[in-house]
């Protein structure tokens, strides 16, 4: 062990109880209470108490004082006293032998007593000779004060003949203390009268048997007082405390410490000791361990929560994960005593089990289900439920099914998986229904929708729409598009209703495709919100082939409403349209579209479609005097160009321009041959 410095300090008599040498300055308040507790501890020596040992943790300091005091005869004034203080940080408390901090005391003499310790004293392993402290050899006595001093919270005064009486004792006593209480305890080995630090009396003292109680009852009324003298018979814990500590065996301390944890006070041991004895009974097992700190009475709320923890350990030793699961589930109907002090303990419990074992995670939900539970038991389900990913849910049997719902309520990240969905049967609306009463964001309704589309499952479009509103119309003109969805008449009701979603959706696109424009053509009547329509027309068809009649007519509608002879939407759609309705695959709703923007020429030539539509689009060309390159990028066919040339030819006014066209046609390359040739017959 490296040696550790250790402060000192020196008081004794100097024209009245004064400190005389010190290693360290002090704060005021330390100063105050080492000034009285290195002073003679009563009114007047008692034979056999002129030396004593006094420890104390120092307050304002992170200092615990060990001090010896001497009574000092060769000073002229009687009741003076020497006492030699050491000044041990606290953390090193538990670490430093006790006969090392013994073999460092020095009586201090007149002579040289300022300069004394004016240094730290090192103090390390014994050197000297000296053997490890043997306080427990009286087994009546050690048990005595052991009980006495472990067995409850209140200072004890012992009544003693001497003080090297009760000094080893003592001091072993001390070092059975678990490390943060031995800081706090505070003893006297001879207190001629009983001894305070800061108000409150001293854990262990030692009072003189000379002095008449009367004159110390009232002062330490606090106290249990205690005489040697008396029969008594020690609980039971006090043998098993004792029998560790000669032994030198550390199974009890550790499991101690382990249980009381690090600020337990000393009185907490009468109440764990007997479940020591539990723990370590032949045949014992995490059940009957289990059973015993369930069954503990007046046990700190903090002790059994920290011990139900080893439990858990225990279970997991003996069992595995089952094992842990299996202490769960019982702890969860546990009706007998008031859990909530350790619901935080098992929830940590419960996310170990899923850690550890994902089965026996799933195992507990699904056992838990459906049973009597606690309010704690509750709280345990519902963590577990929140623990639940969605590949879970496949091992849930007909038994759990009905429980689905809840579940979902509780967890709803679960229904954001197809796999969900294919569990919960005909009970996908009680599950909807549940979702509906979450306070669910866009994108986590949407990712719902999603996984019903992708689970098959039949869910009521109704129930649907209610549900997602806007994200579920969103949601299932994607799957439309994609053929994840089938198109039916419940769908095509529920999104018809909602036209400015559709045209979104489609706005949403970086690039719509001709599936995705012939799908939204059929929610959308070109006749409303054309500016954007247009945008999304154009954008769709900028880099298309071939396009399909219901899609070249709507986007044809647009441009007539442009009226622009040089929007992109005229060179992609008017030939299409043209070449439907010449083979009259233009649908009746197709045609209801342009049927305004192309009149009829005459009333007996109504029914002449192809006519109607060269004759709307050489009235536009005629009015904004279109190029010939103009014309050649919106009219492709033979067939289309002479039916566009004999409508201007019909028509006096735009004769002129038809001629200008052909002008420019036989004099120029623009177009091809066979355009060129077309409009150049017969004139």
């Amino acid at each position: 062990m490296a040696p550790a410095s250790i402060h000192q300090a020196i008081h004794g008599y100097r024209d009245g109880h004064r400190l005389l040498s010190s290693s360290t300055p002090l704060p005021p308040e330390a100063l105050r209470t080492m000034l009285v507790l290195s002073d003679m501890s009563g009114p007047s020596m008692q034979l056999g108490f002129d030396e004593y040992l006094t420890a104390y943790p120092l307050p304002g300091t992170d200092l615990f004082v060990l001090a010896k005091t001497w009574y000092a005869p060769e000073m002229q004034r009687p009741g003076c006293v020497w006492t030699h203080s050491l000044l041990i940080p606290r953390d090193h408390v538990a670490r430093v032998p006790t006969t090392a901090l013994l073999e460092a005391f020095r009586r201090p003499q007149l002579e040289g007593v300022d300069s004394a310790v004016s240094k730290p004293v090192e103090v390390g392993e014994v050197t000297s000779g000296g053997a490890s402290l043997d306080g427990f050899a009286d087994r009546r006595l050690a048990a005595l004060l052991i009980g006495a001093v472990l067995g409850q919270p209140r200072p004890v005064i012992v009544v003693a003949d001497t003080a090297a009486q009760l000094e080893a004792v003592f001091l072993r006593l001390w070092e059975e203390l678990l490390p943060a209480e031995k800081t706090r305890f505070s003893f006297c080995t001879g207190a001629l009268m009983p001894r305070a630090n800061a108000g409150a009396l001293l854990d262990l003292q030692a009072i003189p048997r000379a002095i008449p109680p009367s004159q110390f009852r009232k002062s330490a009324s606090a106290a249990l007082v205690l005489d040697l003298r008396a029969p008594g018979k020690p609980e039971g814990w006090v043998d098993l405390v004792l029998d560790g500590a000669v032994r030198g065996d550390p199974t009890f301390r550790t499991w101690l410490e382990a249980a009381a944890g690090a600020h337990a006070g000393r009185a907490i041991v009468s109440s764990l000791a007997p479940i020591f004895g539990e723990w370590y009974a032949q045949g014992s097992s995490a059940r009957s361990a289990l059973a015993s700190v369930l069954g503990a009475k007046n046990l700190d709320p903090d002790a059994r929560s920290r011990l139900i923890g080893m439990v858990f350990d225990r279970a997991n030793t003996e069992s595995g994960v089952t094992g842990r699961r299996e202490m769960l589930q019982g702890l969860c109907g546990h009706r007998d005593n008031d859990l909530a002090p350790i619901a935080t303990m098992l929830e940590v419990q419960t996310r170990r089990l899923f850690d550890e074992s994902r089965t026996e995670g799933v195992a507990l939900v699904l056992s838990l289900l459906g049973s009597a539970l606690t309010e704690v038991g509750e709280r345990v389900l519902r963590l577990a439920v929140l623990l639940l990913v969605p590949n879970d849910v496949e091992t849930f049997g007909d038994a759990q099914a009905p429980f689905l719902s809840t579940i979902v309520g509780a967890n709803p990240v679960l229904a954001q998986s197809p796999i969900l969905w294919k569990r919960v049967g005909s009970r996908a609306i009680d599950v909807l229904s549940q979702l509906g009463g979450a306070n669910l964001d866009e994108e986590a309704r949407g990712a719902v929708i999603s996984a019903i589309f992708t689970s098959g499952r039949d869910v009521s479009v109704d129930a649907l729409a209610r549900f997602g509103g806007k994200v579920t119309i969103i949601r299932a003109l994607t799957a439309l598009a994609s053929g994840q969805l089938q198109f039916s008449y419940p769908w095509q009701s529920a999104i018809s209703a909602q036209p400015g979603t559709v045209l979104e959706w489609l706005e949403s696109l970086s690039s719509p495709s001709l599936r995705d424009l012939e799908l939204g053509s059929r929610f959308l009547s070109p006749r409303a919100t054309q500016s954007r329509l247009a945008a999304v027309w154009k954008s769709g068809t900028s880099s298309a082939g071939s396009i399909v009649p219901r899609v070249a007519a709507f986007g044809l509608t647009l441009a007539f409403w442009e009226a622009d002879v040089k929007s992109p939407l005229f060179a992609v759609c008017f030939q299409p349209t043209y070449d439907a309705a010449a083979s009259s695959r233009l649908e009746y709703e197709e045609w209801d579209w342009l049927r305004e923007q192309a009149p009829s020429v005459s009333w007996y030539r109504d029914w002449d479609r192809c006519e109607r539509l060269a004759a709307a689009l050489a009235r536009l060309l005629e009015r904004r005097n279109a190029s010939l390159e103009t014309v050649f990028t919106i009219v492709h066919s033979r067939p289309a160009i002479r039916k566009v040339a004999a409508v201007l030819y019909d028509d006096r006014g735009t004769r002129p321009y038809l001629k200008s066209l052909r002008k420019a046609a036989d004099s120029s390359f623009t177009g091809t041959r066979e355009q060129r040739d077309a409009l150049l017959e017969d004139w």
